[in-house]
């Protein structure tokens, strides 16, 4: 099944016309030469229509049926002048112009900028020698084909974020309750619950706290939200865990279950009924094929370091098919219960701090330097420590609430086209 619909065009003025890059420049051949590219190296994408647009006229014709085959993008691909283009094309259902690599930028995507601006249309412009920045774009665009199939899941009370929002953006966003979970809990079966709650003290490093009674419910309870998973096709699920557990809703902390399942690629998972990081995970995942570390800052401004922790983190950090990191199970810290992770994070690496904030429309974004973890018996188990540039400003500036959500890697430049694609504004923590 393809992932969604773009139509797809190519657009500079034909051969034997005045124009850049040349008066002999083959605009068609070119255009059938990429068709071919594009077909085979994103063949998971339904390209409706290929149009080749030579002059206002073919450009007016497609301006006038834009949008009746179902499309989700518009992708013009810029081959050569292209000063017959109508602003309006790029007012109708999200734009994304990208250039020829052959040639890059010139003065025709000039026109395009200032009537993306003018329209404040949805999309962006990619215009770069290099493939690999075309790849990236379309990296964006399966990310924003998959959100609009997306379903989440919400269980029990206190959701941060904007769930109609969500909707807005494409996302099905479900809520059961703890009821619901409570039932599935009771009807795992105990062998397999056993079998995995002995296969992941194997694979820790230690267990400091919880007695194997507790990683035995934490075990179910994984086998129990997975099934929950299965059973509504979902690809997400945030949980009231605080609130659930100490009212006795919750049979058992989700930190073990949410770090398997973050593992595994098929879900992400959020804390505290956190939609607007459930949401950043989700489409991280789709852009950064990996899961990301959910948690909330302590900040040392006298060695300009962010200390983001939570009391669990996944171990894929580095990809799904990466080596994972290495681990102790320990008691939840806040009230030493029952089971939380704590992920001995790798040293120096580069890393993007990120937010989806859903009822602002608007996107966080910091990068960093990962340091490695904090062995201090203070705060959530698992500690990044993450050099940032000015610690005091990143106080000073602080937006919207203490949730963060950090990758291995420096996804800035994905970020930000996503957030254009979208329509959400971008701001740096550290601009």
């Amino acid at each position: 099944m393809k992932l969604g619909r773009v139509r797809l065009i190519f657009a500079g003025a034909g051969k034997g016309v005045s124009k850049w890059p040349s008066i002999r420049f083959d605009t068609k051949a070119r255009a059938e030469e990429l068709m071919k590219i594009i077909k085979t190296r994103y063949g998971d994408i339904e390209f409706v229509k290929s149009d080749i647009i030579t002059n206002r006229a073919e450009a007016e014709e497609v301006l006038s049926e834009l949008g009746k085959f179902d499309e989700e993008i518009l992708l013009i691909f810029n081959l050569a002048s292209s000063w017959f283009l109508p602003s309006e094309l790029v007012s109708k259902i999200p734009t994304i112009v990208i250039s020829d690599t052959l040639l890059w930028g010139y003065a025709g995507m000039t026109k395009l900028s200032h009537a993306m601006r003018k329209y404040k249309a949805k999309g962006f412009i990619v215009s770069s020698s290099k493939w690999s920045d075309v790849d990236s774009a379309f990296n964006v665009i399966r990310a924003y084909l998959k959100l609009k199939k997306s379903k989440l899941l919400l269980v029990g009370n206190g959701v941060k974020g904007d769930i109609e929002e969500a909707r807005n953006i494409g996302v099905d966003v479900v809520r059961i309750t703890f009821e619901e979970v409570r039932e599935e809990f009771k009807k795992v079966d105990a062998n397999e619950a056993n079998r995995m709650a002995e296969n992941v003290v194997r694979a820790a490093e230690g267990v400091i706290g919880p007695s194997f009674r507790d990683i035995l419910d934490s075990a179910k309870l994984y086998l129990a939200l997975k099934s929950i998973l299965k059973r509504y096709k979902a690809d997400g699920i945030a949980i009231d865990c605080l609130g659930g557990f100490a009212k006795g809703e919750l049979p058992a902390y989700p930190c073990l279950a949410f770090m398997l399942l973050d593992d595994e690629g098929d879900y992400v998972c959020a804390c505290e009924n956190d939609l607007d990081s459930l949401v950043t995970k989700l489409i991280m995942k789709y852009i950064a094929r990996r899961p990301g570390f959910l948690s909330e800052p302590a900040i040392d401004t006298s060695s300009n370091l962010a200390i983001y922790a939570h009391c669990v983190a996944p171990l894929r950090m580095s990809g799904y098919e990466a080596a994972p990191e290495s681990f102790l199970i320990r008691t939840h810290a806040e009230d030493d219960k029952g089971v939380s992770i704590q992920v001995l994070f790798r040293h120096s690496v580069p890393v993007t701090i990120v937010k989806f904030v859903l009822s602002e429309k608007r996107v966080l974004l910091l990068s960093g330097e990962l340091l490695g973890s904090m062995e201090k018996e203070v705060g959530c188990r698992s500690k990044a420590v993450v050099r940032v540039r000015d610690a005091q400003k990143l106080i000073d500036t602080w937006q919207h609430n203490w949730h963060r959500v950090l990758y291995y890697g420096d996804w800035t430049k994905e970020v930000r086209l996503f957030s254009k694609l979208i329509g959400y504004d971008l701001y740096l923590e550290l601009a």
